[in-house]
């Protein structure tokens, strides 16, 4: 299957804006594609058993503004099957929904595949502009964390995982606590104030990142 070997130039280009004064809810607005990025995901997760948590950028959004970061460029996510992530049954299926899996600078990433009909996104879309070659040429897509099992805490039985770009930081993980965003709720780590104090400093709350 050649999407499945494609890489960053099979993802449209997609026009929007990082304003601070964006919103999940104005078409024009980068954290509008993402919201719905988001929604997808969790749909297309629950539907194929796969578990997922929110984690890092779009955890912060969540827990100060109940929504989503209007300047960052991506949804992190950490997941926990990478083997079926990466079949083929789940990539024909996501690129039949509009969307390119592929591997860059070392993780897994989800984009908006190019020549796509997804309505939402189709007045963002710039048609003549060159394929991205880079990150930075993207202006919304979803980073895919892979988490790892390391331990069973004996007193609770929550598994404890380490996350990708966090490798020496303990996560505690029971999919039972959620985060919400717009109204919606999404799984996240048990250990929110402590994973956000590790990533963002004891000021996560109110300083600008």
């Amino acid at each position: 299957m050649k999407f499945a070997r494609e890489g960053i130039s099979e993802c449209s280009s997609l026009q929007c804006s990082y304003s601070t004064q964006c919103t999940t809810k104005n078409e024009t607005c980068c954290a509008y594609i993402l919201k719905h990025f988001l929604v997808f995901l969790d749909g297309f997760f629950r539907r194929h058993n796969l578990t997922y948590v929110i984690i890092y950028g779009t955890l912060l959004g969540a827990v100060r503004d109940h929504t989503i970061i209007p300047w960052t460029h991506d949804i992190d996510v950490g997941y926990f099957n990478s083997t079926y992530l990466h079949s083929n049954e789940i990539r024909s299926e996501l690129y039949e929904n509009g969307y390119h899996l592929f591997e860059a600078l070392g993780m897994s990433r989800l984009c908006v595949r190019k020549n796509n009909s997804i309505k939402n996104w189709l007045t963002t879309q710039i048609v003549h502009r060159k394929p991205p070659t880079v990150m930075g040429d993207l202006s919304a897509y979803i980073d895919l964390y892979t988490a790892a099992k390391c331990a069973t805490n004996p007193i609770s039985n929550i598994s404890v995982y380490t996350i990708l770009a966090n490798n020496n930081f303990l996560t505690p993980i029971s999919f039972e606590r959620m985060a919400e965003i717009d109204g919606q709720t999404f799984p996240t780590v048990d250990n929110v104030h402590e994973h956000l104090v590790y990533n963002y400093g004891n000021r996560y709350m109110t300083e600008i990142r």
